[in-house]
């Protein structure tokens, strides 16, 4: 297991818990689901092990690595 950085109490890691099993309920309504990486992620997240800002910073960078990074229009 993993050092944990930034303690969180088992309330907190409760409510991450359950957050994340709401996104990923919303994914599925959509169709979609995370890859094991992304997973993994969220689970450190939960764990606290990351940041909320680390979390995201991850994934931004594993999606970038995945299909590149993501331009948006000035319009």
């Amino acid at each position: 297991m993993a050092t944990i950085l930034y303690p969180i109490s088992e309330q907190e890691r409760a409510r991450r818990g359950e957050e994340y099993h709401q996104a990923l309920a919303s994914l599925r309504l959509e169709g979609l689901a995370p890859g094991g990486e992304a997973r993994a992620i969220f689970q450190r997240y939960v764990d606290g092990e990351l940041t909320l800002e680390q979390m995201g910073a991850e994934i931004d960078t594993l999606n970038e690595r995945r299909i590149g990074p993501v331009r948006l229009s000035g319009d």
